[in-house]
């Protein structure tokens, strides 16, 4: 889930997101309420000047806020966090909203991890730092069959990345880079819960569908490139495990490597203050 082509430190993959000057922009005013419906799927909803999230677990929140791939980076989570649902409404000031305008659709969603982050330090009372440990992950190669796919039409690139899938394994995707993709491959039952790096040196965006049959499919889970529900039947036994989808169907493969990778240590986190 999200994960843009931020780009990879040299000394650990997975990197998470960090504020360039240590100070992350913040929200101009936003209600944090608990939610006890406890509904099977969350969405997270971006619009020009809001962000809003329905039924999001605090998990759910943290990984998107720092961009974390995989729940392996994410260290001392305590059990209510991924228990507990919240409904968040976020306005953003006019004056950073002109200003957002102004940034290319990457950048953007950066802006908004980085508020979530205020948010969190703000209201949950959410310290962390970061350190790296060598974990095994799985990188995105091309395969010798080449990319089955093609590029995003130029006059549709400055649009938000798309990535719109069910829980029955059937994925559409629409001006995603590869670093975009593998982010999502990312923490998935069907990827042992690595971390999944691009390594196919690609730097386009790309319009492709993909059809798998889901490792443990349930409830409908979240369109990327905004955590948005999409809803889905059940999962057909003909498709193939998403790796060799990946092979057969984007000429794509994941190869299994072990490499240092940047993980969140919660050293504090609080139920949410009042609004």
């Amino acid at each position: 889930m999200g994960a843009l082509a931020w780009g990879q430190s040299q000394g650990a993959q997975g990197q998470l997101l960090h504020p360039e000057d240590g100070a992350a922009p913040s929200f101009e005013v936003a209600t944090v309420k608990p939610n006890h419906n406890r509904a099977d799927v969350f969405s997270f909803n971006l619009q020009p000047a809001r962000f809003k999230a329905d039924a999001a677990p605090l998990s759910r929140l943290i990984r998107f806020a720092y961009d974390v791939k995989s729940e392996r980076q994410i260290l001392n989570m305590p059990d209510w966090a991924k228990s507990e649902d919240f409904d968040i409404d976020a306005k953003i000031s006019d004056a950073t909203a002109d200003a957002l305008k102004s940034l290319s659709p990457e950048q953007r969603f950066q802006q908004y991890r980085l508020m979530v982050q205020a948010l969190l330090a703000d209201r949950f009372q959410m310290k962390v730092r970061t350190t790296t440990e060598e974990l095994p992950v799985y990188a995105l190669v091309v395969a010798k069959s080449r990319p089955k796919f093609s590029a995003t039409p130029e006059s549709q690139v400055s649009r938000f990345p798309q990535l719109n899938f069910t829980s029955a394994g059937d994925l559409k995707a629409g001006s995603v880079s590869m670093a975009f993709f593998s982010g999502w491959l990312s923490g998935k039952p069907d990827t042992g819960n690595r971390v999944v790096v691009d390594a196919t040196g690609l730097d386009g965006r790309y319009d492709f569908s993909l059809h798998y049959d889901p490792i443990g499919s349930g409830a409908a889970t979240s369109a990327a490139s905004a955590n948005q529900p999409s809803g889905g039947a059940a999962t057909d036994a003909d498709k193939p495990p998403l790796l060799s989808a990946i092979q057969e169907q984007l000429g794509l493969k994941l190869e299994s490597r072990k490499a240092p990778v940047e993980v969140l240590v919660i050293d504090r986190i609080e139920e949410p203050s009042p609004n």
